[in-house]
């Protein structure tokens, strides 16, 4: 059987340990009076990274190389209308009302485990297995799937195996289906935000 190759971004899965997993998210601003907010769209499942204003932007396609602080879940902004929009994407500066504040929900815990589909071949379960414990990066992030507002963003297959201190996601494991095709780009990886900002001592 066929793995369903399909790009989500980052989706939570659970959470490392035993600890109890809320799924909570928390709310950052992406936009306010007086400070205009990212020009750039961030789409559910993307990853977002601090800024020194105290606002939010995306991350770079790959991840990048800023301290991530989450995974954008949501958005709430005021369009050109003057309308309050809830979203599951964030549409850039270029869509709000200026002057007005948005804000983005962002699953912001740093042993927070998500599912993330790999964007190709794991080889066999010998191969996908000696990844676990091993780094990788992005690809695609910060684009959308059509025009869904979910992100396109995938495991980069090539970079898994990396021990690089500064690699985006940790692998954890895989996600287990039934019939799982390891030879086949789609194998959904659980992976953890290796360098999350609430882990850093260093602030901005």
């Amino acid at each position: 059987m066929a793995n369903t190759d399909a790009a989500f971004g980052l989706r939570p899965h659970n959470k490392l340990g035993s600890n109890a997993n809320s799924s909570g998210t928390t709310a950052y601003k992406v936009q306010i009076a007086g400070t205009a907010g990212s020009s750039s769209a961030i789409y559910q499942g993307d990853m977002v990274i601090p800024l020194t204003n105290g606002l939010v932007d995306v991350s770079a396609a790959d991840g990048g190389s800023v301290a991530i602080l989450g995974v954008m879940n949501g958005c709430q902004y005021v369009n050109l209308q003057g309308e309050t929009v809830f979203s599951n994407y964030y549409p850039g500066t270029a869509s709000l009302k200026s002057g007005t504040e948005a804000t983005v929900f962002v699953y912001d815990d740093p042993f927070g485990v998500f599912e993330v589909n790999c964007d190709a071949s794991l080889t066999n379960l010998a191969t996908a297995t000696a990844l676990i414990h091993s780094n990788a990066e992005g690809a695609t992030f910060g684009s959308q799937v059509g025009s869904t507002g979910i992100s396109a963003g995938e495991l980069a297959v090539s970079t898994a195996g990396a021990t690089t201190a500064g690699d985006n996601f940790r692998i954890v494991g895989f996600k287990d289906v039934p019939e799982i095709a390891y030879d086949s780009a789609g194998v959904v990886a659980l992976v953890k935000l290796n360098v999350h900002f609430h882990l850093a001592t260093t602030g901005l």
